[in-house]
């Protein structure tokens, strides 16, 4: 296992997170959260579900919660409004739930803490399947307006200016954009400015310059922005020496 403390994988809608768990007093982000242990159980606590103990853990969107130091852990964060969390079993649950677990996922985790983007890859398709390839003749559309919103995360992005750009009503692009990417414009767009933030502060930005090369007002903006969607404050993970980070795709390049 590598000596970087933590590692992270950064998909344009998902984040997984391996290293140690730090105590953590009562919190709740948007993003709903997996969370697997490299060496044996984890354990959150919610006021509705109590401690919830187990080797697969899952902590609903907007669940409060709240743990103690548990050991090394494999986290996957994946949107709320995208259609991976749609699908996925058990996400009826409204607080803490404990999830069937496979051994092979430990292996994963593991070997994904140690710099192995295949078996990250592999974690991440064993917990929610592989990404569809179903997009059809709307690829040139999707790649289009993928590349205009990253071509203008330090200004103001909205889907009528994105969809005057592509030629398509704003009713019409929002659609075919969610059913080809599997997320709203609006959220894959916040995804966008928080993977820029993490890229711009991996080359030795400042969270300020960071900050402001994806978008948002301010460090502060981030900061909150950040934390609601991972529970994870930036200024902890970008430490220099702290983290390594590797920004992956999905199956269809967006």
């Amino acid at each position: 296992m590598s000596s970087t403390p933590f590692h992270l994988y950064v998909w344009p809608h998902r984040l997984l997170v391996l290293g140690p768990s730090y105590a953590s007093g009562q919190h709740r982000h948007h993003a709903a959260q997996i969370a697997c242990g490299l060496e044996g159980p984890v354990a959150y606590e919610s006021p509705q579900t109590g401690v919830q103990r187990g080797d697969l853990v899952l902590i609903a969107p907007d669940a409060l919660h709240s743990h103690a130091a548990f050991g090394a852990a494999a986290v996957l964060y994946l949107d709320a409004e995208s259609l991976e969390w749609a699908g996925f079993a058990g996400r009826e649950a409204a607080g803490l739930v404990s999830l069937p677990f496979k051994p092979r996922l430990r292996s994963f985790a593991r070997r994904a803490a140690g710099g192995d983007a295949g078996a990250a890859q592999a974690f991440v398709e064993d917990l929610i399947g592989q990404p569809s390839n179903t997009r059809s003749g709307e690829d040139a559309l999707i790649s289009q307006v993928c590349t205009l919103v990253r071509q203008r995360l330090d200004g103001r992005i909205t889907l009528a200016g994105l969809a005057a750009a592509a030629h398509r009503s704003p009713s019409r692009l929002a659609h075919r954009f969610r059913a080809a990417t599997g997320v709203p414009l609006r959220r894959y767009v916040l995804w966008c400015r928080l993977r820029a933030a993490a890229q711009a502060a991996m080359r030795g930005s400042s969270l300020t310059e960071a900050a402001h090369e994806a978008g948002f007002a301010d460090s502060a903006h981030l900061s909150r922005t950040f934390r609601a969607t991972f529970g994870i404050a930036p200024s902890f993970l970008f430490e220099r020496g702290r983290l390594s980070v590797t920004f992956c795709e999905t199956a269809g390049g967006t």
